[in-house]
C-alpha cells in the first residue's frame, strides 16, 4: 500500500469530528471554555477544534470524551448523516426527554433501564477489547 493510500485512511475528519463534539458538548449544557479549561487550552484554541481548523488527533478525542462522559467512537465511527438523528432519535433519549410524569417508580425504572444498558456496553466494549488482544498475540 502506498503512502498516499495509508494516509487517507489514517487522517480524521476534523470538521465531521469538530462538529460531533460540538454537539456532545451542547448535550451535555457545557461552555467552550468549561471544556477548553479541562483541557488546559484557551477557548480560542479549542473551539478551532470544534470548527474542524486545528488537526484533531485521537489523544484528543480521548480527553475529550474522558470530559463529556462519552464513548469516544461515538466522536469517531457515526456518520455525519445520521449521527444527530441517532442522539436525538434514540427509543431511550426520547422517551427519557419527553417523559413528563411523578410517577417516581418510573422514572427510577428508566432510569435502572438506562444504567443497565450503559453497564452492558462496557461489558461488551471489555469483551472486544480481549478478543482483540489475543488476535493481535
Amino acid at each position: 500500500m502506498s503512502t498516499e493510500e495509508n494516509k487517507s485512511y489514517l487522517d480524521l475528519d476534523n470538521k465531521k469530528i469538530g462538529q460531533k463534539i460540538y454537539i456532545q458538548r451542547k448535550i451535555k449544557g457545557l461552555k467552550a471554555f468549561d471544556v477548553a479549561e479541562r483541557l488546559g487550552i484557551k477557548e480560542a484554541a479549542y473551539t478551532k477544534y470544534e470548527r474542524g481548523e486545528t488537526k484533531i488527533t485521537i489523544e484528543f478525542v480521548r480527553k475529550v470524551s474522558e470530559i463529556l462522559d462519552i464513548d469516544p467512537l461515538l466522536l469517531l465511527s457515526s456518520s455525519d448523516i445520521n449521527y444527530f438523528d441517532n442522539i436525538h432519535n434514540s427509543p431511550i433519549l426520547s422517551t427519557f426527554h419527553t417523559y413528563q410524569s411523578t410517577n417516581e417508580r418510573q422514572n427510577e425504572a428508566i432510569l435502572l433501564l438506562i444504567e443497565n444498558v450503559v453497564r452492558m456496553n462496557k461489558s461488551i466494549m471489555l469483551l472486544l477489547d480481549k478478543e482483540l488482544q489475543k488476535q493481535n498475540k
